[in-house]
């Protein structure tokens, strides 16, 4: 039985249940984070109809493989092999060990392009030949068992154990230690992890953090860098190898239960493609080199390639963000796994079978959309539901509040344990920070306020230090102000949400303000200002799927529609947003609902009344929902603005002049 279809046999026989306490409150104790386990005794952990499982406390998610791992401390690996055989099922041999490429005799053979039997002592001489060597190649196969035998160092295991790589598994791949090795004869000799490639190549890759970075993985002098692993490529039980850029990063795809090969050059891309010319595979190959210029070279180079010999293959990233697969790998095994485990079902007859995501993903993605997120607005979250993952747009025109309300949205979420990230492109940390602490003071105590222009001037007397205290309690922690300039554009915007979720493992709720200020990406400083925006926002919602992120931004609205409740129309200028976002959002004045804006004309008036509007204090304000993908459609919020003290207070309705408590809920 081959390894997906025996893990499917696992899940189906084996209840994740036999693995979990029951809890007080009819859900499980989880094994993770303990939850159930208090006095209370209410577990959080739920097991699904398709044998997953999640747990709501620590959000740690799995099946009957990961329980029995935890349990057990197994690998991945050994945990399918014993889970299988407690059922009486074997699992096909998956991956060929290195220990017939190194064997005194050689005995498997193999079919060429033209049917001809070849050994790959054969297919070795031949690659050699093509490379222009003529002279009798280094055999190395001594030197690699005598480091073998030396795996189990404790300088060598504690450096494996760092790139994830366990011993049995080096083993198996023949990866030795030399304490002392100088393999191009450079007079540098230090202690290096020794990886065959074949019996005339190897990679030695120091463990010294001294070493310099020209000198940290070396060849032995006169050779170049051969495939690691490459008779996997052959082996008819393999259906699927992922093909990448190091040997570090194939020994992580290995570790997780797949077959890989490493290049070990972005320049051994054409190597490949000449070895597939001479010996064909049946498997179908998932590339996923590092997420760099010279990875994605050679993935084009590979495209090519493989589509002039009809090879089955695809792209796959498995990175999670991360540079490169072993760095994704020693980040997060268990994601990585999965990353893993979707690439493999992509190469399936049918990999985006509707069955298969009922049984195994729906569930999952149900609970994780019930999840929903309060805002702090108790008559936004009555009305909206409060938020998702996806692309959200607050617009308005200027001068009405829309940073400050985006600012106070952020700061509430941040206080409610969300973890947020704000990028302003036009405001400076301090400008930022000032407002929210003058809205603090005000909240405090609305009788001796304290406006964000005077803190900023240096003004801190001691209802601004408190609240200065009770801020960086209660919200600063979660909140990061990441300022931008002119200059900053999606690129940078994607990489640092990338980077902080990798860091931190959260994921933030992200702003920007604003839209029509972010510049376009590199290569597309020509394109107009429509074009550029309909980019930079097809990518926000693309980070904001991809990542499962919801993700605000600030936009201006047009002009020509200052005089007329907001609309469609008035994001005419902006793009794609209308068709893109998933929920939009806008603030106007409510003067803008009485019959005068209703006449034809009257310009001159409704901007007098708009002016008046304007000149409020407070200024009433209404968020319009224009498109809501997540429930109602449309409907309105209301709000008492503060500018001077950068407050909004939310109100019942239009009509009711006397604004709430900020403290009281809406009925």
């Amino acid at each position: 039985m081959d390894r997906e279809t025996a893990r499917q046999e696992i899940r189906a026989r084996i209840s994740c249940t036999e693995y979990l306490e029951k809890s007080k409150s009819g859900l499980y104790c989880c094994p993770f984070c303990g939850s159930g386990k208090g006095k209370h005794g209410t577990g959080a952990l739920k097991v699904y109809d398709n044998n997953t499982y999640t747990c709501h406390a620590c959000n740690e998610k799995g099946d009957i493989i990961d329980l029995y791992r935890h349990r057990t401390g197994a690998d991945y690996n050994t945990a399918l092999s014993q889970l299988a055989e407690s059922i009486g099922i074997s699992i096909d041999t998956y991956r060929p060990t290195a220990a017939a490429d190194f064997a005194p005799e050689r005995r498997q053979s193999h079919f060429s392009a033209t049917g001809q039997v070849i050994t790959p002592l054969q297919a070795e001489t031949r690659q050699s030949a093509q490379e222009g060597k003529t002279e009798q190649p280094a055999d190395y196969t001594g030197y690699y068992k005598e480091c073998r035998e030396r795996i189990t160092d404790p300088a060598a295991a504690s450096y494996l154990q760092g790139r994830g790589i366990s011993i049995e598994t080096a083993q198996a791949y023949w990866i030795g230690f030399d304490p002392q090795a100088d393999p191009a004869k450079a007079n540098r000799p230090c202690p290096r992890i020794i990886i065959p490639t074949s019996k005339e190549h190897y990679i030695a890759r120091s463990i010294d953090p001294q070493t310099e970075k020209a000198f940290r993985a070396m060849n032995p002098k006169g050779s170049s860098p051969a495939i690691f692993n490459a008779r996997v490529l052959f082996t008819p039980e393999v259906q699927e190898v992922f093909i990448t850029e190091g040997a570090f990063d194939a020994l992580s795809i290995i570790e997780a239960g797949a077959a890989a090969i490493a290049i070990n050059s972005t320049s051994n891309a054409e190597k490949l493609i000449k070895r597939l010319e001479q010996e064909r595979t049946a498997a179908t190959l998932i590339l996923c080199l590092d997420n760099d210029a010279g990875g994605m070279k050679a993935t084009e180079t590979l495209r090519s390639g493989l589509q002039r010999l009809n090879i089955s293959y695809i792209t796959a990233d498995i990175c999670n963000g991360h540079k490169d697969p072993n760095e994704a790998f020693t980040a997060n095994r268990e994601e990585f796994i999965a990353a893993i485990a979707r690439a493999q079902r992509q190469t399936a007859a049918k990999p985006d079978n509707t069955a298969y995501y009922i049984d195994a993903l729906m569930t999952s993605e149900m609970e994780r959309f019930k999840d929903d997120i309060k805002t702090g607005f108790t008559n936004l979250d009555k009305q909206a539901g409060g938020l998702y993952s996806g692309l959200y747009v607050l617009a308005a025109i200027s001068s009405l509040g829309k940073t400050s309300f985006a600012l106070q949205l952020a700061d509430q979420l941040a206080a409610g344990g969300k973890e947020v990230l704000f990028f302003s492109l036009e405001q400076s940390k301090l400008e930022l920070v000032s407002k929210s602490l003058a809205r603090v003071t005000a909240q405090r105590d609305d009788e001796s306020t304290i406006t964000s222009l005077a803190i900023r001037k240096g003004y801190i007397p001691q209802q601004v230090k408190e609240s200065i205290a009770e801020y960086k309690q209660s919200v600063a922690d979660r909140l990061s102000i990441i300022e931008g300039n002119f200059s900053c554009n999606i690129s940078y915007i994607g990489d640092y949400i990338r980077q902080y979720m990798k860091r931190n493992k959260t994921r933030p709720i992200v702003f920007i303000d604003y839209l029509q200020i972010l510049q376009p990406a590199e290569g597309q400083q020509r394109q107009s200002q429509k074009e550029t925006v309909d980019n930079t926002v097809t990518e926000l919602k693309r980070i904001s799927r991809e990542l499962d992120l919801t993700v605000f931004i600030i936009s201006s609205v047009n002009r020509a529609n200052y005089l007329t409740p907001i609309d469609f129309e008035s994001l005419k200028e902006s793009g794609g947003i209308e068709f893109t976002a998933d929920v939009i959002w806008g603030l106007q004045l409510q003067c803008l609902n009485e019959p005068l804006f209703d006449k034809q004309n009257a310009i001159k008036e409704k901007r007098a009344r708009i002016k008046e509007a304007k000149a409020e204090a407070p200024r009433k304000i209404e968020l319009s929902c224009l498109k809501n993908r997540y429930g109602i459609a449309n409907y309105s919020c209301y709000f008492s603005y503060y500018p001077a003290n950068d407050l909004f207070k939310e109100e019942a309705t239009a009509d009711f002049d006397k604004p709430l408590d900020y403290d009281d809920e809406i009925l």
